[in-house]
């Protein structure tokens, strides 16, 4: 129940900022893109929008969230709530991989996306991995410019191999990269996509243990002091 009230309240402060207002906006201009682009390329266009945004929203934003929270003291009150770490972090990935599954499914139906279950199974673990690595981020970052010097090698870490694909750059062991399984399952043309699944989903649990501990070494320092 708990982490259903977090995730409510993230809802309700990221609508309350306007980050809703910006999606919407985002998921427009998207479509219009689409709805230019060739029926033969709308897949691989629509599959690279998914990845490159709804999905990884988290690793763009979570900073601007969390130290928001950080200049209004939400953070400090948290931390001597009963509230849990693993609750703390759950409402934040629920929160965000919402809006991704709802622009995302906007852009799957609007690029033809063969297999949306699918899809959208990887785009919510996809959003869970890059709402982690966001997370770690944004606890170690003071400010929004330190957020996006920690968040670069994350982006790096995520996007480059993915995007060696559009230039037929291949290699079955790069299947286990995060980016190229969801890639793979997002666009419809996986061989094996339980195997894929399941590397998103070793990938997932990984991310959120590392989260959950960035976040309560930082939830135990709150103020300066460690606790």
């Amino acid at each position: 129940m708990r982490t259903l009230a977090l995730t409510l309240g993230d809802i309700r402060f990221q609508w309350k900022y306007g980050f809703y207002y910006v999606y919407a906006a985002f998921t427009l201009i998207y479509l219009m893109v689409l709805s230019v682009v060739p029926d033969s390329a709308r897949r691989i266009v629509a599959t690279v929008m998914i990845f490159s945004d709804p999905a990884a929203m988290g690793l763009f934003f979570m900073g601007a969230i969390v130290l928001l929270e950080k200049s209004q003291r939400v953070n400090g009150a948290i931390a001597v709530s009963p509230v849990r770490v693993f609750e703390y972090c759950l409402g934040k990935l629920f929160s965000i991989a919402l809006v991704g599954l709802f622009v995302g499914s906007v852009l799957a139906v609007a690029g033809g996306t063969p297999d949306l279950l699918l899809c959208f199974a990887a785009l919510i673990l996809s959003s869970f991995i890059c709402s982690s690595l966001g997370l770690v981020a944004a606890m170690k970052s003071s400010s929004l410019n330190r957020f996006i010097l920690a968040a670069v090698p994350f982006e790096l870490l995520i996007f480059i191999p993915p995007f060696l694909l559009l230039f037929d750059i291949s290699h079955p062991l790069l299947s286990i990269h995060p980016g190229v399984a969801a890639i793979y399952l997002m666009y419809g043309d996986a061989e094996n996509p339980f195997l894929l699944l399941l590397c998103l989903l070793i990938w997932t649990f990984a991310t959120v243990f590392l989260s959950v501990r960035t976040v309560k070494k930082n939830f135990l320092s709150t103020g300066g002091i460690r606790l």
